[in-house]
């Protein structure tokens, strides 16, 4: 039944549609604008620049701006929409900085290739920062923001794992009704867009061995060997990966020794574990990590093994469910397909983690991938499909406008 409601819904639709299609070249501009400086974590200049850049673009919207910075580490940018009276509070994320060393970026200059804008971290993360500004901006030119409280944080270290940025998170997430992450996705021609509603958590460690040097000719069996101690912990290490449930151990860097006409008397592993989808397998893993620990095959050899966690995992909850489908409904309006995705080792994509496994620890709805798409991502021929960001503002800009009524109906 065609309601006057829903010919409303499909009215509002289209002008969202309408504008997005004005500001795609502003949208691509921007992007040019953060690919022309170098903005590596904890690059403090280039840190300044982006946030210079990203509080040109969010005045616009009429934000309260709050900078929050720790030392060499860089500023987090937290940008406020608060109406007069808020009935729900909602933040939106993305990061700032990006992979690629100081220097990089003026080797490798922003350009457009038919459909395609190439330069370094359009498509992570900057692409979702002009997607996020651009479908609030949107938004309000149309009157239609929500009555909503909406908190715009843009990071700096998210690629070294959020050090500093966990410190904001726990400030701002507890009581959000939603977080909303401006992670991008890969391009795959005649896809679904996979919306994430759940992501894996990460483990990084590190394992130091203390062996005894000896002269490898006369002096060998006074030795006891770091090395082979390293050996024997690399084997056990990789005998912990888990095929069905997706979780893989990794030993790198590895080092040891000094010449090789000495036995090694130090040598060191870092290692990772990815793709620990619940807690309960996270618990599992820390438990294998400390048997790895607990024991030696030469007992003049000592051991120290320290591992944290680099990302919880991100879990899913009833009330991320009933936000996708809302969004599954503005995709059905824009006419494009979307899926909703996340922890699933069966499945033929892997999603690594990101901030949204923070936001969720604290119980918070997290849904991610409303970035970009595009492809070669942390690498220099980083490239951004360019109608995608059209199509992920109308899409994020149409999901907020009923978001926004289904929140306040509470």
């Amino acid at each position: 039944m065609n309601t006057n409601k829903e010919i409303n819904i499909e009215e509002i639709i289209s002008r969202i549609k309408d504008k997005a299609g004005e500001y795609l070249d502003d949208q691509v501009e921007l992007l040019r604008n953060f690919a022309s400086f170098d903005s590596e974590t904890h690059y403090i200049e280039g840190n300044r620049k982006a946030v210079e850049t990203a509080k040109k673009y969010l005045s616009a919207l009429g934000a309260e701006f709050e900078e929050i910075t720790y030392e060499n580490a860089g500023t987090h940018l937290l940008a406020r929409i608060k109406p007069e009276n808020p009935k729900g509070r909602i933040i939106l994320n993305a990061h700032l900085d990006t992979v690629f060393p100081v220097g990089f970026a003026k080797d490798h200059q922003p350009y457009i290739e038919g459909d395609w804008l190439h330069g370094l971290g359009v498509i992570d993360c900057k692409g979702g920062v002009a997607v996020s500004c651009y479908a609030l901006l949107i938004l309000k030119e149309l009157g239609l923001l929500p009555d909503l409280q909406i908190d715009i944080l843009y990071t700096c270290d998210e690629e070294q794992g959020s050090m500093t940025g966990q410190k904001v998170f726990e400030k701002i997430a507890p009581g959000a009704d939603a977080v909303f992450i401006f992670e991008p996705g890969d391009y795959k021609e005649n896809k679904p867009i996979p919306i994430l509603t759940s992501r894996q958590g990460v483990i990084l460690g590190n394992l130091d061995i203390k062996g005894v040097e000896a002269h490898a000719g006369c002096d060998y069996s006074k030795g006891h060997s770091a090395n082979r101690e390293l050996a024997y912990k690399i084997l056990e290490l990789y005998s912990f990966n888990d095929d069905k449930k997706g979780i893989y151990y990794n030993a790198a860097p590895v080092s040891g020794g000094r010449p090789n006409g000495v036995v090694s008397g130090s040598a060191n592993m870092q290692f990772c574990v990815a793709g620990i989808p619940d807690w309960e397998s996270y618990h599992e893993c820390e438990k294998k990590l400390d048997t790895l620990g607990d024991h030696v095959n030469d007992p003049a050899i000592s051991l120290e093994l320290s591992y944290r966690m680099l990302f919880p995992p991100q879990i899913y909850l009833e009330e991320t469910g009933r936000i996708y489908k809302v969004i599954e409904k503005a995709a059905r309006l824009l006419d494009v397909e979307v899926e909703e995705a996340g922890v699933n080792p069966n499945g033929e994509d892997i999603f690594p983690a990101t901030d949204a496994n923070y936001f969720a620890s604290y119980g918070v709805p997290a849904l991610d991938g409303f970035g970009v798409m595009g492809l070669g991502m942390h690498t220099t021929e980083e490239k951004v499909y360019i109608p995608s960001i059209r199509t992920k503002t109308e899409l994020f800009a149409s999901a907020l406008y009923l978001l926004g009524h289904g929140l306040n109906e509470k």
